[in-house]
C-alpha cells in the first residue's frame, strides 16, 4: 500500500506548531475524521506542525482499524477519555457497525438534548480543556484550531485563557440552532451564547460552504473574519485486494453512514414502484456504511430483499474501491432545517471518482456541484422525481460519468490543496 500523498510545497521559514482540537480522529470512523486527519498529515511539510487533541477511540461510535493513520514525524497525538458514565451511555445507543436500533437511539437523543448543552459530547469539554492547558504550558504551540461537530470542541477553545490565536473551523453550522431544534426556549438561548461566545473570541472563523459562511456572519460580531475552507477528498487512495464479483445487473451503490436520513424511506419505496413499472428485477443496490434497523425493515416489507444489500461498515480503501465499481453512485442527504448550509463530505470521493451521480439534494451548493459534472440531481422531497431517475436508469439512460471538466473540478478539492490554503491563514493570523 502506498503512503500519504503528501504537499510538495514546503514551508522556507521556521516550523511553527498547531493544536488541533477534535473529537473524532482514527481510529474512529465516520465523515468527520478526514479533515482533521487530513490537516494533521498534509500541515508539516507546510510549515505547520500538529499537535491533535482528540477523544479516546473508545469514546467512538465507529472505528476503522483497516488503514494505517500514516502521520509524519512530529505530529503529537493526544487522546482524552470521555468520563465513563458518558461514554457508557453513548455507547449504548450508537450500537455497533451496523443495524443501530432506531428507536433507542432517538429517544436517548432526544433526552440528551435537554440535559446537554451544545450536545452530548458536553461532559468530554473540562478533561479535554485540562489537557489542552498541560499541553501550552509545555510551551512551542503558535495557534490553536477547534474543528466541530460536535459543537463542544469548541468549548474547549474558549476554556483557554491564551493569547495564542485560536482558529474555529465549522464543518457544518452550530447544529444546536440549525439541524435540531432545542427542546426549549431556554435552551435555544443557551445555545445562541455559547455560539456568540465563540464568534466573538476566534481570531478567525471557518466554513466549508458560501451558504454556511453567510449564516455565520449574521451571528458574528461586525467586521469578524469568515473564510469558505470547503472539505474534499484524499488522493492517497489504492486499490484493495479484496474484489466484489462482477453483476448482470445495474449497480447502485452508497457509500457512508445511513442513519437518520428520512428521505431513505422516500427511496425505496419509489424504487419498489419503479421494480414495478419496468417489469424488471435488474437491479442491484449496495449500502455501503452503518444503518438504522428501521431502514432493513422496511426494505424487506416492499419486497426488496433481493436487491438492496445492507453491506454495514467497512475500511476505508474498501469503501472506495466500492464506489470506483459502482454503475452509479447514489447521494442521499439528511433534509429539514439547515442542511442547505452543507455539502455531504461523501460527494468529494464521488466527484474524484469516474462513476455517474445519482443525487437527491436541497437546491444549493451541493446540487449545483453535481449539476456541474453531468450528475443527476432530484430533490429529497419530490418522490415522483425520484421514482422517475430510477425508471430512466431501468430504461438504460445513464448521468454522465468522467470528463476533463469532472478532473479539473475534482483537483481543486484535493485535501493537501485544501491544508496549504489553511497552512496560509494560519500564516497570516500568527503574523
Amino acid at each position: 500500500m502506498l503512503g500519504p500523498v503528501y504537499p510538495r510545497v514546503v514551508s522556507c521559514g521556521p516550523v511553527k506548531r498547531l493544536l488541533l482540537v477534535c473529537y473524532y480522529f482514527p481510529p474512529a470512523a465516520g465523515g468527520g475524521v478526514a479533515r482533521a486527519l487530513s490537516f494533521a498529515r498534509y500541515l508539516p511539510p507546510l510549515g505547520w506542525q500538529v499537535t491533535v487533541l482528540c477523544a479516546d477511540h473508545a469514546s467512538a461510535p465507529l472505528a476503522d482499524v483497516s488503514r494505517p493513520i500514516d502521520l509524519p514525524p512530529g505530529v503529537e497525538v493526544i487522546r482524552v477519555p470521555m468520563p465513563e458514565n458518558a461514554a457508557r451511555g453513548r455507547r449504548a445507543v450508537i450500537g455497533g457497525k451496523s443495524g443501530r436500533p432506531s428507536g433507542m437511539y432517538r429517544a436517548a437523543r432526544h433526552v440528551s438534548s435537554w440535559i446537554w448543552v451544545p450536545d452530548s459530547f458536553a461532559p468530554w469539554a473540562p478533561i479535554a480543556t485540562m489537557y489542552a492547558r498541560q499541553r501550552l504550558e509545555r510551551g512551542g504551540v503558535n495557534a490553536i484550531l477547534s474543528t466541530s461537530p460536535p459543537d463542544t470542541v469548541h468549548l474547549v477553545g474558549l476554556g483557554l485563557t491564551t493569547a495564542l490565536p485560536w482558529v474555529v473551523d465549522f464543518r457544518d453550522p452550530w447544529i444546536g440552532l440549525t439541524y435540531k431544534r432545542p427542546p426549549t426556549p431556554i435552551h435555544a438561548w443557551r445555545q445562541r451564547k455559547l455560539r456568540d461566545a465563540v464568534l466573538a473570541r476566534a481570531d478567525l472563523v471557518l466554513a466549508t460552504t458560501r451558504a454556511s459562511a453567510e449564516h455565520l456572519s449574521k451571528a458574528a460580531p461586525p467586521g469578524k473574519r469568515i473564510a469558505v475552507l470547503p472539505n474534499g477528498w484524499d488522493p492517497d487512495f489504492t486499490q484493495a485486494s479484496t474484489h466484489v464479483e462482477p453483476s448482470r445487473r445495474l449497480r447502485l451503490v452508497y457509500t457512508g453512514t445511513l442513519w437518520d436520513v428520512p428521505v431513505a424511506k422516500s427511496f425505496f419505496a419509489a424504487l419498489a414502484r419503479a421494480l414495478a413499472e419496468a417489469n424488471t428485477r435488474a437491479l442491484e443496490v449496495d449500502i455501503v456504511g452503518p444503518y438504522e434497523s428501521a431502514e432493513k425493515d422496511l426494505v424487506q416489507k416492499l419486497g426488496l430483499g433481493d436487491i438492496v444489500r445492507f453491506v454495514g461498515q467497512v475500511g476505508y480503501e474498501e469503501s472506495r474501491r466500492r464506489q470506483q465499481e459502482a454503475d452509479v453512485l447514489l447521494l442521499l442527504q439528511v433534509h429539514g432545517p439547515g442542511y442547505h448550509l452543507a455539502i455531504p463530505g461523501k460527494l468529494y470521493e464521488y466527484l474524484a471518482s469516474s462513476r455517474p451521480v445519482l443525487a437527491f439534494l436541497p437546491p444549493g451548493e451541493g446540487a449545483d456541484l453535481v449539476a456541474r459534472v453531468g450528475g443527476w440531481v432530484v430533490s429529497q422531497e419530490d418522490e415522483r422525481g425520484i421514482e422517475s431517475a430510477l425508471v430512466r436508469l431501468l430504461r438504460g439512460e445513464r448521468p454522465q460519468g468522467e470528463s476533463p471538466a469532472r478532473q479539473m473540478l475534482a483537483y481543486e478539492y484535493r485535501r493537501d490543496k485544501i491544508a496549504a490554503q489553511l497552512a496560509q491563514l494560519l500564516n497570516e493570523v500568527t503574523r
